[in-house]
């Protein structure tokens, strides 16, 4: 198989998959699909309770994927790759961001699914699905893997990072279920949502960056 075709099918195909997914999940949220209440009220009740230990994390690691914080730290990662003269995966960042928190503002319109009628742990407004904390944050923390993995010349450094990054969009997905201001569907929903925008900004940093910055070396 010709090498071209079968990079583009690498990167190309989970972002089609990851997009497919998000799209039925959207489509099952928004008709209100049985399964969808089930599964809420199925992760619900294993992940809320009173504990004053967790409700303290909750309210507090939740800030960390706030749109006004994670735009701040985009910003800042894009002009430290701009120093760096890393221009390519500083286009990358800031337009798979730009991309993935327009399109979720688009979503959360035309869905325009109410947030949980219970009280709110935090403060939180607008539409509930998807979770733009979910999305916000499953995208920048996405991009620091890839970066980290393109970058990070140390194999144990890389593990330990990936590792702490990814979980990041896991805690802050877990406390906007357990601050009762989204349902975990709305939180599966900005994972997919997310990571197929990551995938999707990925595609165009490999063909128009990587791979040609490679078949350049090939020839030196």
């Amino acid at each position: 198989m010709n090498k071209t075709i079968q990079t583009k099918r690498d990167t190309i195909i989970p972002a089609t998959i990851f997009l497919i997914l998000y799209a039925a999940w959207a489509i099952l949220v928004a008709s209100e699909n049985q399964f969808i209440h089930e599964f809420d009220r199925t992760v619900i009740n294993i992940i809320c309770n009173n504990n004053p230990i967790l409700i303290k994390f909750a309210t507090v690691f939740t800030n960390l994927g706030n749109t006004n914080v994670i735009m701040v730290e985009t910003i800042l990662l894009v002009i430290v790759l701009a120093l760096f003269k890393k221009f390519a995966y500083a286009f990358f960042t800031a337009g798979t961001m730009i991309a993935a928190n327009g399109y979720n503002w688009i979503i959360k319109h035309a869905i325009a699914r109410h947030r949980p009628f219970t009280h709110h742990l935090v403060a939180a407004h607008g539409y509930s699905f998807p979770s733009g904390h979910s999305v916000g944050s499953a995208t920048l923390f996405g991009i620091l893997i890839v970066l980290t993995i393109l970058l990070v010349k140390n194999k144990a450094a890389k593990t330990v990072l990936c590792i702490v990054w990814a979980c990041f969009p896991i805690l802050i997905g877990y406390t906007r279920i357990f601050s009762h201001v989204h349902y975990p569907s709305d939180v599966v929903g900005g994972f997919l949502e997310g990571i197929a925008f990551l995938l999707i900004g990925y595609s165009f940093l490999y063909h128009y960056y990587l791979e040609i910055r490679a078949q350049e070396n090939s020839l030196v």
